[in-house]
């Protein structure tokens, strides 16, 4: 349970910020117009290598990944592990990133086979994630906090109450809630007061259609709170999706293209010592807007509903 969360607290209106048809597939990239979202489609769609995300660890240096499982997962098999990140936050204090699997590693599978840089659920099924704040003292890699840590069942034994407690949850095109892939660190500087700061990991689920497809993202900020690093909010980042539609008489297809990005940003107003945040949509008229603060009382994490305004 988590000690301290942001409680929403003003929903606006749904409404889309792009919404258009276009005559055929090759199209529907200049329809983009999120390098968030663009970054994701063009690798989906034509395999494009996007940046390390967790700043991915060499398989070859296996001083740092020793000493990295140890600390974050010293029980875990290594030929089971997909991502070991390290990447630098503030002061001497670094990001570590963890990524298991129930089975062996399926590196024929990896877009980088150099690095423990996989961590995808969509065809192996997650055993451990962990995300943990580190530092090195006297030459040696220590925990800065407790880490957070989510374990997770196999498929058969999972079950919808598993997937919701997990920080990573967030709901498909299709409003199913799943476990989303984590996409990357998000670096942005979340000031949650004077002497708080929190780093964001995004995480994204993908949904198939006959001739196109759907991708939802979502952010869960972290924080060190008391010794421990929690997730303490989650918001949507964007929505996208590309469905095919009418035959044209010239054999290419109409493809009718959504989306929505949001964006965080810090409020100068305080609430119980805490800056209050405002999650908004970008690119439209009539954005939807949430304003969260802080509650020193929840034991929960509030998350956004997903906005049901993309067609299935």
């Amino acid at each position: 349970m988590f000690q301290k969360m942001f409680l929403s607290a003003v929903l606006l209106s749904c409404v889309l910020a792009h919404a258009k048809t276009v005559r055929s597939l090759d199209q529907v990239s200049g329809e983009i117009h999120s390098n968030e979202i663009a970054a994701e489609y063009d690798y989906q769609m034509n395999g494009t290598a996007k940046p390390d995300g967790f700043g991915s660890v060499a398989r070859s240096d296996g001083e740092t990944v020793s000493a990295l499982v140890k600390l974050l997962a010293p029980q875990t098999k290594t030929a089971n592990i997909g991502l070991i990140g390290l990447r630098k936050w503030q002061g001497n204090q670094y990001i570590a990133s963890f990524c298991a699997y129930h089975e062996p590693m399926k590196w024929e599978y990896a877009d980088d086979k150099s690095r423990y840089a996989d961590c995808s659920n969509n065809i192996q099924t997650f055993q451990q994630i962990t995300f943990a704040v580190v530092e090195q003292k006297d030459g040696a890699w220590q925990l800065a906090a407790e880490p957070y840590t989510v374990r997770f069942k196999t498929q058969e034994e999972q079950t919808e109450q598993d997937i919701q407690r997990s920080a990573f949850s967030l709901k498909n095109h299709r409003g199913n809630t799943v476990i989303g892939t984590p996409d990357r660190l998000d670096l942005a500087p979340y000031q949650l007061n004077e002497n708080t700061r929190a780093f964001g990991v995004r995480y994204t689920a993908h949904v198939g259609y006959a001739g196109g497809g759907a991708m939802n993202q979502a952010m869960t900020l972290f924080a060190v709170l008391n010794g421990q690093l929690k997730p303490v909010l989650t918001v949507n980042t964007y929505q996208f999706a590309d469905l095919a539609g009418d035959w044209n008489p010239d054999g290419t297809r109409q493809h009718h293209v959504e989306s929505a990005e949001y964006i965080l940003k810090m409020s100068p107003k305080q609430t119980h010592g805490f800056y209050d945040i405002v999650w908004r949509e970008t690119r439209s008229r009539r954005p939807e807007q949430k304003t969260f603060t802080w509650q020193p009382a929840q034991q929960r994490r509030i998350e956004i509903p997903m906005m049901r305004c993309l067609r299935v």
